[in-house]
């Protein structure tokens, strides 16, 4: 009798590529970074911590427990995976010793109204299991991530996409994806599409409410109303939302200063960009760029 291989662990392989992006007709997608992390070799009790963008958190070894939110537990068994969204407080509570799980933090942006309504589904965070697919295709993500060389990245950009939307088709209800393939569902306001669009492409950055109403010849109290009927969130929080974004983006991506990245995100100074970032991340962006290099 020949005895099947061992196959091999996940924690042998990590990745940490920043800017890696993908797209099709439905959305464009940005990772920001992405790796495997060993419970042999972490803490199983990590800081309690929010981001701008969505993270995937896949237990592919053992089980974790976490908690959103401060009142919401949630369960990983192996095989299980949570895309927790964007501004949600999360923590690692609870591990197998011997275990490991797959990080990605992403961002997405959507080109079609239909994509845009699997996207709500992705706010609300809760385990689901991995399609057949998904593993294989994260194993051969991994493999390929450790070689150098363009060709190798868009080999792995190609594979990351496929998993992207096998977590998707795994999230979303299949009578939902038949709707939105069918199209018969309605696309959001124009005019909120717009401003919307208007404040991302600013990134945020040397605008406020009065400047984007101006821009749209509304009152501001009018803005209000159409921004938040389309998106749930005013225009004062998109426009926080980006500038946070950018600064996170700048603290993972770069060896700016603080003083650098507070000149082009139009602060003041370094001080005003601290008081701005802890007030909706609770930590300095010296302890997010530290905990953003350990994951």
């Amino acid at each position: 009798m020949v005895e099947s291989e061992t196959p091999k662990r996940f924690h042998s392989y990590s990745m940490n590529r920043f800017d890696l992006s993908f797209g099709n007709e439905f959305m464009e997608c940005r990772v920001f970074w992405a790796r495997v992390v060993s419970s042999e070799t972490e803490s199983l009790f990590t800081q309690y911590t929010k981001h701008t963008f969505y993270e995937v958190q896949y237990a592919l070894e053992g089980r974790i427990g976490m908690v959103l939110d401060e009142d919401r537990r949630a369960e990983l068994a192996e095989s299980d995976f949570i895309i927790i969204p964007p501004d949600t407080y999360h923590q690692i509570v609870d591990a197998d010793s011997v275990g490991a799980r797959f990080i990605m933090a992403f961002s997405v942006e959507c080109k079609d109204g239909r994509f845009r309504e699997w996207m709500r589904y992705l706010d609300e965070p809760k385990p689901c299991r991995e399609t057949p697919y998904m593993r294989s295709l994260l194993s051969a993500a991994l493999e390929k991530a450790e070689t150098d060389g363009p060709l190798a990245q868009q080999m792995v950009a190609s594979l990351l996409e496929n998993f992207f939307l096998e977590m998707v088709q795994a999230i979303v209800p299949k009578e939902s994806l038949g709707e939105l393939r069918d199209g018969k569902r309605e696309d959001i306001d124009g005019r909120a599409e717009a401003i919307c669009a208007f404040i991302r492409d600013a990134r945020g950055i040397g605008i406020g409410v009065a400047d984007v109403a101006r821009q749209f010849n509304v009152s501001e109290r009018h803005l209000n109303r159409i921004v938040l009927a389309a998106k749930g969130k005013t225009p004062k929080e998109l426009i926080c939302h980006e500038k946070l974004k950018r600064i996170e983006e700048y603290m993972v991506s770069t060896r700016l200063s603080l003083n650098e990245i507070s000149e082009l995100c139009g602060f003041s100074d370094a001080y005003a960009m601290n008081k701005f970032f802890r007030r909706y991340n609770l930590i300095t962006p010296s302890d997010f760029r530290k905990t953003a290099k350990k994951h």
